[in-house]
């Protein structure tokens, strides 16, 4: 890591991500939190094992030591705003360690990658959507075990961290902890010592069962805590809320086990309307993903390869029964460009020789069409921040144009 730090070049490249974030703070900060992202902190533990129970339990805990009344939409905005900052700061952590890592030779393409990853992910936590997302804390999550997963340290941290990032929200099962079993699968195919291989299927496992477990519980027993608990929950989420205006959907499903999907019809149909319009306008870069997909999958040589070329390039599936059934559009498309994003610059720092050789190839490619790449990345920008509901602000406004809603 020192070594990294102690080059110019890479200095002048955090300088430059670290700007970045500064200058996104004063151009996409809302400075305002969600209904949902306040309404959350209703929850806690004191009525029972309730989901997305953590942040809620943090704030009463809190609240029982100072000698102020803690349970106020100001606390709410101050955790959030500390919140964005340490994740701002572990994804500076998280681009060293992966430059660290990395073949020199493949530092350029680090860069290329992680620079794409923070353009998208700075803007997405600091948009009224989401910023103080519980999303924020499951990212710390995720980044915190790639950095494990990468330095080959701690590893066994990833059971614990995997199991919180479900207690917090248990969509993380299908939104976020798809790119961590991936990685964990890779590692036990591809590591030569069987007590390696071991450990990294011990751990695989009890990432995937534990989580997947607490997800069945939270979604089919967890719902039924009767009308008295939810008018206390419904009182704190009306009182820590900016405008006396909770998140009765979430209230509703999380606590009274009630279908809300008459309830989201309005935003079903925003999704719809949507979809279309943002897979044209986002259409080059569908074309340039599948670009990469295939001349990842052209270097497969063997059996091994083809399969480890399936799992890599499938894990988004796990979204599907989210994008069926949910309605936070905006949220998925941005799981998927970081998935992918992330999941490639993470085999870049494991040296996998395969995503080395694919990169090196659109390295070229770049090379050689430097103005139509600077396009695509001004062109990016246009996008930016990705929303919850609705995809991004460019599309709801073509739609809105369109359908005048």
């Amino acid at each position: 890591m020192r070594k990294v730090l102690s080059e110019k070049n890479n200095r002048i490249y955090l300088y430059c991500i670290f700007a970045y974030m500064v200058l996104s703070v004063f151009v996409y900060w809302d400075r305002v939190l969600d209904i949902m992202n306040t309404t959350v902190y209703a929850f806690s533990y004191k009525y029972g094992f309730i989901s997305r129970g953590v942040l809620g339990s943090l704030l009463q805990l809190y609240d029982s030591f100072v000698p102020f009344d803690a349970i106020s939409y100001h606390t709410i905005y101050l955790i959030s705003i500390l919140g964005t900052a340490v994740f701002f700061l572990v994804l500076i952590w998280f681009v060293v360690i992966v430059m660290s890592r990395c073949n020199k030779e493949h530092l350029s393409n680090v860069k290329v990658i992680m620079s794409l990853i923070i353009l998208i992910t700075v803007p997405m936590f600091l948009g009224k959507d989401n910023f103080g997302r519980l999303d924020l804390y499951l990212m710390i999550i995720v980044i915190f075990c790639f950095i494990l997963l990468i330095c080959e340290k701690c590893e066994f941290l990833i059971i614990p961290a995997v199991t919180l990032a479900t207690l917090i929200h248990e969509g993380f099962v299908f939104m976020n902890l798809n790119i961590i079993l991936v990685l964990l699968l890779y590692k036990s195919l591809v590591n030569n010592d069987n007590k390696k291989r071991r450990k990294y299927v011990v751990i695989l496992a009890l990432s995937f069962v534990i989580p997947s477990m607490i997800f069945l519980y939270c979604e089919f027993f967890s719902h039924s805590f009767g009308q008295e608990v939810y008018d206390e929950c419904l009182a704190v989420a009306t009182k820590v809320s900016l405008n006396n205006d909770p998140h009765e959907e979430v209230l509703v499903h999380e606590i009274l086990g009630q279908d809300v999907r008459e309830m989201e019809t309005m935003h079903h149909r925003w999704n719809l309307e949507d979809t279309p319009i943002f897979l044209v306008l986002f259409s080059p870069y569908i074309v340039l993903m599948v670009s990469v997909f295939r001349k990842y999958a052209k270097t497969a040589k063997n059996g091994l390869d083809k399969f480890i070329t399936l799992i890599v390039l499938a894990g988004p599936l796990t979204l599907v029964p989210e994008i069926l059934l949910k309605v936070d559009y905006g949220r998925y498309v941005y799981s998927i460009l970081f998935y992918y994003l992330a999941i490639f610059v993470a085999l870049l720092a494991l040296r996998d020789k395969r995503v080395e050789e694919t990169a090196d190839y659109f390295k070229g490619v770049i090379s050689r069409n430097k103005v139509i790449a600077v396009i695509g990345v001004l062109y990016l920008f246009m996008f930016m921040p990705f929303r919850g509901y609705r995809i991004c602000d460019v599309v709801t406004t073509i739609t809105r144009m369109i359908f005048g809603n």
